[in-house]
């Protein structure tokens, strides 16, 4: 199975964490946002990834590079200027490994585990176009909702065309699977959705949608930021590898470190260097951060100290 890996986006609604580091690349855990999506393909057997990139390019691909997991092969779709993600999958096309196989586009840029395995096959055996990945949520229409039939056929997209074969109208993850004939319908720039899927619902081209109740989060704003990383450190929140230690999650010098002690419920990166007598509860630090004073509900990195109620 072969993969794109969105990490093109801008990320404006992290700012100012963003002016620091692009979103795919910004600190989970102690990991590139990014690594969760490639461990996650890498698990469901997906050999090749393509990556597009365009902020900061040569920074994205280096850190993304060093945390792929091993097996997979990575490469990557620059794009000097943005390109959206329905340009972002056009440019991408001529370095995809197969060519006539189909290829699953996930985020760079949340923490989201479907089975793609299922995803894969039913798109298959159903003969889709394009596969969407859905989640069930209070307010659909918050996301743009996405209505199927009772078989699993999108019938509307954002609301439209009306149709009455709805039966259940749901968000979109972000996570979907292409045949490589919908390559054909990307356009040169602009957004996947409003474009290609637009033109392919409308027309009752066969698009299928999954609905999958994977925990999903996206990490659009610093407070969400805040919360699933602590999420994470706390154990609410699981993912394979991330192993939290009471409570909190450490960079290996930080564990044996003279101000472990000082440390409560939080997430910290490597090199941090904390003052006498500060400490931190309920914090995400970035590597390389100094901890001047005691902390409460903050993310802090080498050039802010955000406070969050």
């Amino acid at each position: 199975m072969q993969a794109m890996l969105l990490a093109a986006g801008l990320g404006t609604r992290l700012k100012p964490l963003t002016d620091l580091l692009p979103k795919p690349v910004v600190p989970v855990a102690n990991r590139p946002l990014g690594a969760f999506a490639m461990d996650h393909l890498a698990r469901a057997g997906v050999r090749s990834i393509v990556a597009n990139t365009h902020p900061r390019p040569e920074l994205v691909e280096r850190i993304l590079e060093s945390h792929c997991p091993a097996g997979l092969n990575l490469v990557f779709s620059r794009e000097t200027t943005l390109l959206g993600t329905g340009g972002g999958l056009r440019n991408a096309r001529p370095r995809f490994e197969d060519p006539a196989a189909p290829v699953i586009v996930i985020n760079g840029d949340m923490l989201f585990a479907p089975d793609l395995s299922e995803a894969y096959r039913l798109h298959l055996e159903k003969g889709a176009v394009a596969t969407m990945i859905l989640r069930r949520t209070p307010d659909p229409s918050q996301f743009g909702a996405i209505g199927i039939d009772s078989d699993g056929w999108v019938r509307t997209l954002l609301g439209a065309p009306s149709r009455e074969d709805v039966t259940e109208e749901l968000m979109f993850t972000g996570a979907h699977i292409l045949a490589p004939e919908a390559f054909d319908a990307m356009p040169e720039t602009g957004c996947v959705i409003r474009s290609a899927y637009r033109g392919w619902v409308d027309s009752g081209a066969p698009v299928l949608g999954l609905i999958d109740e994977s925990p999903w989060a996206d990490l659009g704003t610093v407070s969400d930021y805040h919360r699933v990383n602590l999420e994470l450190a706390s154990g609410l929140r699981r993912w394979p590898g991330v192993l939290p230690v009471a409570g909190s999650l450490l960079a290996p010098d930080q564990v044996g470190a003279s101000h472990r002690a000082s440390i409560r419920n939080s997430v910290v990166g490597s090199g941090v260097r904390f003052a006498d007598s500060a400490s931190i509860d309920q914090c995400v630090v970035w590597p390389d951060s100094v901890i001047t004073r005691s902390a409460s509900q903050a993310v802090i990195t080498p050039k802010h100290r955000i406070e969050l109620s």
